[in-house]
């Protein structure tokens, strides 16, 4: 009889053991379970941000085209401030800086003398005589000086002004330039004291 008490507990410890291993494992599988779940779930998206990048190296001075920017999209959280975020807000505005290709384009690297609050474009009448600088003059930058007709000293009326475009036509030579309002009456008095020419100004980083 003691023997088989004996055994009794022996099978009875091992049976409390195989039912407690079992509900382990059970609960494994279980948590196994909801990890894969939760792994095979479709990632939640956030908000999105927009960023322009050059595709190419841009020059300081130089004028940014379309074919020269793109863009890329990015998690809203990973968005770098103060980069630029719509490519037509930079095209036909000039480099401040030499741009890399491949680099994030930023605000301050865009040279934004152009946008004059309450600008006007307005029309110059040029020397015929000297006529207009050689190469495509729209977007430079440039002094206006004055020639009087009395032989006097010329003198600059306008300096650092945007040249938004320049022709010539029936030999008259006609300069559109972007002026602030309130210098708009002095470009148009200094007309009638004598001729005016334009001196464009090298762009940044020119050789």
């Amino acid at each position: 009889m003691p023997a088989v008490c004996a055994g009794d507990a022996v099978v009875s410890r091992h049976r409390r053991r195989a039912l407690a291993l079992g509900a382990i494992a059970a609960l494994l599988v279980v948590a196994g379970l909801f990890e894969l779940g939760r792994g095979s779930a479709p990632p939640r998206r956030g908000p999105v941000a927009t960023e322009v990048v050059a595709v190419r190296n841009i020059p300081a001075g130089a004028r940014i085209t379309a074919d020269a920017l793109g863009v890329v999209r990015v998690p809203a959280r990973y968005a770098v401030r103060g980069a630029v975020v719509d490519p037509r807000a930079a095209i036909g505005l000039r480099a401040a800086v030499a741009l890399p290709g491949g680099g994030l384009l930023m605000e301050a690297e865009v040279s934004r003398g152009e946008r004059l609050a309450e600008a006007r474009d307005v029309a110059v009448r040029l020397d015929d005589a000297a006529g207009l600088p050689s190469g495509d003059l729209a977007g430079t930058h440039a002094d206006v000086v004055l020639v009087p007709t009395r032989g006097e000293t010329p003198a600059i009326v306008l300096a650092d002004v945007l040249v938004i475009a320049a022709r010539t036509s029936d030999g008259a030579a006609v300069a559109t330039l972007r002026l602030p309002q309130a210098e708009v009456a002095a470009v148009v008095a200094a007309e009638g004291r004598g001729s005016l020419r334009l001196a464009v100004r090298a762009s940044p980083g020119a050789a």
